[in-house]
């Protein structure tokens, strides 16, 4: 009983802890930097670009919320002496299958921005646009 309590703690502190990151690594509206800027992007590259980046915000935004959720999810059914394990095990499936979503979302992504820019402009952009 105690394992399972200790395990739990960890549990939920890991995942608070997780969240807390990527809170924190979102920035004001309005106020980002445009990572971009010393690329020297042509108009066409930087339509497409800004197309690319759109479509990302849009799929990661939905894909975070449902990791999220499903976490939450996960949390309660853990925290729950009624829940089941087979309840526990669908959820910690859902879970992968959400944050390995979001991964493909980011690779695909990081794909299509290696046909659009340069090797000179994607070796600028691995230094941090310097």
């Amino acid at each position: 009983m105690r394992a399972w309590r200790g395990l739990l703690v960890g549990l939920v502190v890991a995942m608070m802890v997780a969240g807390g990151t990527v809170a924190s690594a979102q920035k004001e509206p309005g106020k980002e930097h445009d990572p971009f800027k010393s690329l020297g992007l042509s108009d066409d590259q930087r339509g497409k670009l800004e197309t690319l980046t759109g479509q990302r915000k849009t799929t990661l935004t939905a894909g975070q919320q449902k990791v999220a959720e499903i976490r939450q999810k996960l949390v309660g059914l853990l925290s729950d002496k009624k829940a089941s394990d087979k309840d526990i095990d669908k959820a910690a499936d859902q879970l992968a299958k959400a944050d390995r979503e979001v991964l493909l979302a980011e690779i695909k992504f990081h794909k299509a921005m290696r046909q659009l820019l340069t090797q000179e402009q994607l070796t600028i952009l691995s230094k941090g646009g310097k």
